[in-house]
């Protein structure tokens, strides 16, 4: 039985020490190709926004995009760029709702759990903790969605 639990570890080891052996491989891939790859996975209709030398910071709609190519709808008209121009990438995702509600509940339930009408006995801690939790987490997660959230997508 040991040996069978010492060829498991042996196996976990080696599956888990390759892909981080792996990891550690160099990047061969140009940034034209990086950023390529990412205009590759855009949609029509998705908000983004470029950095290039020829146009500077753009913000725009997505009209079409390929490996090669990205063509923009911006407030100054339609633009191309092309991929190997495309210094940075930035997509814009959804809002921070998930963070603002985690610091909405944890303020709120410390708030009313701790300041509530009977903080002398545990239910009036639990129910404080519970409602203010509630309540703080949907005014958190409110004024999170108000700020948009944008991920790096190339380089």
């Amino acid at each position: 039985m040991r040996r069978v639990c010492f060829a498991v570890s042996v196996m976990g080891l080696v599956t888990l020490a390759s892909q981080r052996a792996r990891a550690q491989e160099p990047d061969t891939t140009s940034a034209a190709q990086r950023a390529g790859f990412a205009l590759a996975r855009l949609g029509g209709g998705q908000l983004v926004r470029i950095h290039n030398r020829r146009v500077g910071h753009r913000q725009g709609v997505v009209v079409s995009s390929s490996a090669d190519r990205l063509t923009l709808e911006t407030s100054w008209g339609r633009i191309e760029v092309p991929a190997s121009d495309v210094d940075s990438l930035w997509v814009r995702g959804g809002g921070h709702a998930g963070t603002g509600a985690l610091i909405g509940a944890v303020l709120g339930g410390v708030a009313l759990g701790a300041g509530g009408v009977n903080c002398g006995e545990a239910g009036g801690f639990v129910f404080g903790l519970a409602v203010g939790g509630a309540v703080g987490a949907g005014i958190g997660a409110l004024i999170g969605s108000a700020f948009p959230k944008w991920r790096l997508r190339a380089p």
